[in-house]
């Protein structure tokens, strides 16, 4: 079975409290108790739901590839971010079968570096924010068409900025489990792909 992504966990819940505890404890220790709690609620809520709820997808974007079927995280929802973020076992996940699929493309490949992107990766690639820059800026997906038109994107962002080799392999064993007439790729794509 191939695997992409990350599965949703608790570290959200995890870093947003620690960083409301953290920051709450500090100012309640130096200023006052009030505002102390005060900012440590705000620093836990721009963590929790400006941060990770907002860019979720992004950084847990898994799903996961059979003979027969896809199954992927369902956290396009800002519901199923919230249910993944409280409890990460509770998340439900979709099942594609892969019978009922009509048409495959590849948005992203290869790369296309922006100004932006430009200057982190010279100035900024050891940094945290590194790689979300990245795969905010350069999204690579797999876009997944099934019979009745409805259209699915699975994310290989994360993957890909982090192993690259590794990702291009599997995204090629991924695609010979469908016929050629299923998978619609630009030349260009092809090439990447298949060097």
């Amino acid at each position: 079975m191939l695997k992409f992504g990350k599965k949703v966990n608790y570290r959200p819940l995890g870093l947003s409290l620690l960083t409301g505890l953290t920051v709450g404890l500090l100012f309640g220790s130096n200023i006052s108790l009030t505002l102390g709690v005060e900012v440590g609620i705000i620093m836990f809520s721009v963590m929790f739901l400006g941060h990770y709820l907002l860019f979720l997808p992004t950084i847990f974007n898994y799903w996961e590839s059979s003979p027969e079927f896809i199954r992927y995280s369902d956290i396009g929802k800002t519901t199923n971010r919230v249910i993944a973020m409280i409890s990460p076992a509770k998340l439900p996940m979709k099942v594609i079968d892969k019978t009922k699929i009509k048409e495959i493309t590849i948005t992203g490949l290869p790369p296309t570096y922006t100004d932006l992107t430009a200057q982190f990766i010279a100035a900024e690639e050891g940094s945290l924010m590194y790689g979300l820059f990245l795969m905010i800026n350069s999204p690579v997906k797999i876009q997944i068409i099934l019979d009745d038109k409805t259209k699915i994107n699975l994310d290989i962002s994360k993957d890909y900025f982090t192993h690259p080799q590794t990702t291009i392999a599997k995204l090629r064993l991924f695609l010979n489990e469908f016929k050629a007439s299923k998978i619609n790729l630009s030349e260009e794509n092809l090439k990447f792909i298949n060097d």
